[in-house]
């Protein structure tokens, strides 16, 4: 009776340290990917800092690029005399203000999908 029970304490504690190492380990790959996906998401987060700021210098010049083609097409109309210089900028200032008009009005028109109606009316 005394070999049984000490049988048993051997099984339970060799039990105990399979356990103790299993949570070790368990720990450890926990410790592995937390510190992966912090990595990672660092690296993101500077890609996506970068993304942005090349996003801006490519705005920047694309809007250096339409600035010249306008002023471009300013100095050719009043030029050839078709027009004064002051109704030709203000033909040309009031096209970009219709033209925000209706990018304004598409945004808000998309913005509609930002809601998930579909996702809230299945809830």
């Amino acid at each position: 009776m005394a070999v049984h029970k000490q049988a048993d304490a051997n099984e339970t504690e060799s039990l105990l340290k399979q356990v103790q190492a299993l949570e070790s380990e368990v720990r450890g790959v926990v410790k592995a990917q937390l510190q992966l996906a912090g990595m990672e998401t660092r690296r993101a987060g500077e890609s996506f800092v970068r993304m942005v700021a090349f996003a801006v210098l490519a705005a920047c010049l694309v809007f250096t690029a339409w600035a010249a083609l306008v002023t471009a097409a300013v100095i050719a109309v009043v030029n050839s005399s078709v027009v004064s210089l002051t109704t030709a900028l203000v033909f040309v200032a009031a096209a970009h203000l219709v033209a925000t008009f209706y990018i304004i009005r598409h945004i808000k028109r998309r913005s509609r999908d930002l809601l998930f109606s579909e996702t809230s009316s299945s809830l």
